[in-house]
């Protein structure tokens, strides 16, 4: 990944945790608006609103007017429309050598600066503010709040967490990466009443998610590999319980070299947990992609002498044969088949309801109809890297 790429993702995640920052710092009535239709956050309270955009500049030590021309001249061009409504306009940005805590207002002759600029990103808000007259009016309203690093912040944030009565532990390794999952979430939702919060049906709501969030936002905080860890914690009591029936939906469009990893990782799977011939419960694998792809995966999991059932009769897809339990020899430990495949767009809703199963894993960042409604336990992992997947699901101790 570039180190643009990797600031671009930087930016967002001090975003969601400035948002996150905010609502735990906000009294119970405020109403925080992720993504609001103003700024990345809006701040509604009895006393008026407060738009705050969010830039992290890891990268530039020191504060430059340069480089906040666009988020000026963004809440300038917002304020010239809304001219009469009690808005205060905050810039919450990072800089190493700034003092954390500190504040900036602009003068006239800064923002006059901003208004000449020659950049062609920023013609269309120069334009749009042309015979424009109020910029003091504006700058009595605009402050810029330098704030601390990420990893600072996210300390804050814990800390503030523990305040809410969660322990320093459960704060850091479940509540906080499920805090900030959420709000990713709710930033890309396109109802502006989706992406509203309170201070406490937040926390309250929080409070009932007991699994680690692993997904795109996760994986970029602090402590990552800690959080896998405690997922994989988590995970590992269900997957030694030899008597669970289980389904492992699989998306090639979602894990990365799908093709090349997914046989080994259901090799590596079977062999850990179906290998108990009178104990284990045949294992579904769904998989997420076309007929081709899932035939060339059988052919090379059949060259492995994992015997697969399929499901098909006359090359149509039959439920009943699906679901079966496969024949098995005690005496000389033989068994019919070891795991179930089936192509997930085409016949797993065919055998969802019939399959009774106690849990299913999902490796996709996709979401599935099925489940709001099914009463299987859920176990979804967001993470594309085949490393992580078999480090979670404990078929590998390292990373």
């Amino acid at each position: 990944m570039s180190r643009t790429a990797d600031y671009t993702i930087q930016g967002f995640i001090y975003q969601f945790i400035i948002t996150f920052h905010k609502l735990l710092t906000s009294t119970d009535n405020a109403e925080i608006t992720v993504e609001g239709i103003i700024e990345d956050i809006d701040i509604i309270t009895p006393t008026g609103r407060e738009a705050v955009q969010c830039k992290y500049h890891e990268s530039k030590n020191k504060f430059v007017l340069s480089s906040i021309y666009k988020p000026v001249l963004q809440m300038l061009c917002h304020y010239k429309d809304n001219p009469h409504a009690n808005i205060k306009y905050r810039l919450h940005a990072h800089f190493p050598n700034e003092t954390v805590g500190s504040e900036k207002t602009l003068d006239r002759s800064e923002l006059d600066n901003i208004l000449a600029s020659k950049a062609n990103d920023l013609k269309k808000y120069i334009r749009e503010l042309s015979g424009f007259t109020a910029e003091d009016e504006f700058l009595k309203r605009f402050k810029i709040e330098f704030g601390a690093s990420l990893s600072d912040t996210e300390k804050a944030v814990i800390v503030c967490l523990a305040n809410e009565g969660f322990t320093t532990e459960d704060a850091t390794e479940i509540f906080y990466p499920n805090a900030i999952h959420t709000i990713a979430e709710l930033s890309i939702q396109h109802d502006e009443q989706k992406r509203k919060i309170k201070k406490e049906s937040f926390l309250k709501e929080l409070q009932k998610k007991k699994k680690t969030a692993i997904s795109r936002w996760t994986r970029e905080l602090q402590d990552y590999n800690k959080l896998l860890k405690q997922r994989k914690k988590q995970i590992s009591g269900l997957l030694n319980n030899n008597t669970r029936k289980r389904a492992i939906i699989l998306d090639a469009s979602y894990i990365h070299e799908f093709e090349h990893n997914i046989p080994l990782l259901i090799q590596d799977y079977v062999e850990k947990y179906n290998g108990k011939i009178r104990l284990n419960q045949c294992p579904v694998f769904s998989l997420i992609c076309d007929e081709k792809k899932l035939n060339d995966i059988w052919k090379l999991l059949d060259m492995k002498k994992l015997t697969v059932e399929r499901g098909l009769i006359a090359e149509t897809f039959n439920t009943t044969r699906f679901l079966r339990d496969p024949l098995k020899v005690f005496k000389d430990g033989t068994v019919e088949f070891k795991l179930k495949l089936c192509n997930h767009d085409n016949e797993f809703d065919s055998i969802i309801g019939d399959a009774n199963f106690d849990d299913i894993i999902i490796i996709s960042d996709r979401d599935f109809a099925f489940e709001n409604i099914i009463a299987s336990n859920i176990e979804k992992l967001k993470t594309q890297e085949i490393n992580e997947i078999k480090y979670l699901l404990s078929l590998t101790s390292t990373l």
